[in-house]
């Protein structure tokens, strides 16, 4: 009986030996559980960019920015917006400054740059762009094409990740970029780092309300740090790679350029561009392939 009882122990302690060993995972199965492996990216996470070509003489252009703010409710901030307003259209125009109405300038030479290339008011406003997706044949979306190209886009993995810090204050200061690669890549690839604001009150004019004095202007493309079309990163890319770079911020000089882009440089520019709020400012990052110009990862924090 001994004998017996001692072969059914040893079947017992064989058979849960053989169970726990089950739940062992061997070899690439193991990535997603191995923190310190590098292939694991859960620290950054996909992010969007949509530009919002508009004006503030745009009747329909209020109901694109209605769209951009349902669609960042839904996904958070994993949308970012930018609110660019190209002076190819008289929808963007200022008015006199000894007028009552529609006196303040948006546009930036920023903006008019983007528009030489990717053709948006030509399309009529309004129009964008979701991460520039589709260049040069199908990029110039209507708002209700945004939200399904938003979600095919929130579906593919990061190559890039953005670390973005600030230390401005009172106007004057320093942003830091940190990027890491996430990937081996062997394409070239181009950083932008922009100024938005948002809470502008001023004159819109909407198809349903008519003319709007206090119109809640958000995202309002302000300025490029670098330039219209960033600089590179580079071109070869090996998985956990840094670029990293800082850039000195002064607000009042980032203003006095774009009065002075008003004032010698667009039909009818009257220099009313300026007062820029720094609470409401905010740090919009990108990373785009300079052959497609797709945008391939964004971030964004407050200026403050």
């Amino acid at each position: 009986m001994e004998k017996v009882n001692n072969k059914i122990t040893l079947f017992i302690i064989v058979l849960l030996f053989n169970i726990i060993s089950c739940d062992v995972i061997d070899g690439d199965y193991m990535i997603s559980n191995n923190t310190n492996n590098p292939n694991d990216t859960n620290t950054y996470v996909k992010k969007v960019l949509i530009e919002d070509f508009t004006g503030h003489r745009c009747p329909n252009c209020p109901s694109a920015a209605v769209e951009l703010a349902a669609i960042q409710d839904f996904y958070g901030d994993k949308v970012i917006g930018i609110a660019i307003h190209p002076s190819s259209q008289a929808f963007s125009t200022p008015s006199p400054l000894n007028s009552s109405s529609y006196t303040y300038d948006f546009r930036t030479e920023f903006g008019d740059d983007f528009d030489d290339v990717f053709g948006m008011t030509s399309a009529g406003l309004p129009i964008g762009m979701v991460n520039r997706i589709g260049y040069n044949t199908s990029h110039q979306l209507s708002k209700e094409e945004w939200s399904l190209t938003v979600q095919s886009e929130l579906e593919k993995n990061p190559i890039f990740g953005i670390n973005v810090s600030s230390d401005v204050s009172n106007g004057e200061g320093t942003i830091s970029v940190n990027i890491e690669s996430l990937s081996d890549l062997n394409e070239s690839y181009n950083v932008v780092v922009c100024l938005t604001e948002n809470n502008i009150n001023e004159w819109q004019t909407d198809n349903i309300s008519g003319d709007i004095e206090n119109y809640e202007h958000n995202h309002v493309l302000r300025t490029i740090l670098n330039s219209s079309f960033g600089e590179t990163i580079g071109d070869n890319f090996t998985e956990g790679d840094i670029w990293e770079k800082n850039y000195s911020v002064n607000i009042t000089d980032l203003e006095n350029q774009n009065e002075d882009y008003s004032l010698n440089t667009l039909f009818m520019g009257n220099g009313n561009c300026k007062d820029w709020v720094e609470d409401d400012m905010e740090i919009v990052v990108y990373i785009y392939n300079t052959s497609s110009y797709e945008i391939v990862q964004a971030e964004q924090i407050h200026l403050k």
